[in-house]
């Protein structure tokens, strides 16, 4: 009786362990495949619990299946915690700048406690939801003082968006065509020859609302990053913001082509949770991401954004001092 129970059990785990792994690679067609690729993390615990109630129940060849699928699973998910270094060759110079990322929840994020943060961590800061509410806190906070180049687009809700920079910004732009604004910029970096393309992005969201806009988006995506990469040329590019997916998913994981890397990733941040965020709650899904072409992670993090219902993600990346010399 115990052995028939333990393969049931076992049985069971397999098929939430192979169902983890599969949400990787299957199309995200509608809220149920969105809800288990973003759930993928949490099911694979399943599969050493499988390995065990197997081997106790003395099913061999089942055994064989849930160790090859644990295997799996660790190819996937283990390198996401370990830190292989800097991309840039070895002996290339490099300029570090330190971005942070942070969807400010409709402009509720705390203007004063998000300045001081920004602040602390930062010399470059991409911004989304931000209304003009938020803007004008901000700036009264002492944002623009801190931050002296910015380029940002107040607007109600969830569609403001903006970037703010020790740096001097050179150039800048509006990106339409998406369900809410981007925008894009040249940053000029001391010690960098080529100027730095970042952009601040907001892909629409998936939930609850009708799936539509964000596979539209997502969809489209990879084009403006192809773009932006060859407009920028030698140059780093950096794309931060909410891109309302996971690693798990795999429409994201198409974005990360074309030389382009994630930068938790890139920096074994692991699953880099950030939503939902409010408070000091545990982030259960990773959403906000930077991306980076022709430069690398050395560091990520998430850090709380008081008032917000994310967490800010963090990272410092290691931008080349010239490109055309690697």
């Amino acid at each position: 009786m115990i052995r028939i129970l333990a393969t049931m059990l076992g049985l069971g785990a397999l098929v939430v362990a192979v169902a983890g792994l599969a949400a990787r690679y299957l199309p995200i067609s509608g809220h149920p495949t969105l809800i288990l690729a973003a759930g993928a993390p949490y099911l694979t615990v399943a599969a050493p619990a499988a390995v065990l109630l197997l081997t106790l129940s003395r099913r061999w060849v089942m055994t064989l299946v849930a160790v090859a699928v644990t295997m799996a699973l660790l190819w996937v998910y283990v390198p996401r915690y370990q830190v292989f270094g800097p991309q840039a060759p070895s002996g290339t110079a490099a300029v570090d700048v330190r971005v942070l990322t942070s969807n400010l929840g409709m402009g509720e994020a705390d203007p004063a406690a998000f300045v001081a943060l920004a602040g602390d961590t930062a010399d470059v800061v991409a911004v989304q939801e931000m209304t003009q509410e938020a803007a004008d806190g901000l700036s009264a906070a002492g944002m623009d003082g801190v931050f002296p180049y910015r380029v940002i687009v107040p607007a109600p809700l969830a569609s403001g968006i903006g970037i703010w920079s020790r740096h001097p910004i050179v150039h800048s732009g509006r990106i339409d065509g998406y369900a809410l604004p981007m925008v894009g910029t040249r940053i000029r970096i001391p010690g960098v020859r080529v100027d730095t393309t970042v952009l601040s992005i907001h892909l629409a969201a998936p939930w609850p609302m009708p799936i539509d806009a964000w596979k539209s988006d997502i969809a489209r995506f990879p084009d403006t990053l192809t773009e932006m990469g060859r407009s920028a040329g030698a140059g780093a590019v950096i794309v931060a913001g909410d891109f309302n997916a996971t690693l798990e998913m795999s429409p994201f994981r198409r974005l990360l082509q074309g030389g382009y890397d994630d930068a938790g990733t890139d920096a074994g941040a692991g699953l880099a949770r950030t939503y939902p965020g409010r408070g000091q709650r545990i982030p259960l899904i990773g959403i906000d991401h930077i991306l980076t072409k022709n430069c690398s992670a050395a560091t990520a993090q998430t850090v709380v954004v008081p008032g917000a219902d994310h967490r800010g993600l963090l990272a410092t990346l290691r931008v080349p001092v010239d490109m055309t010399a690697s």
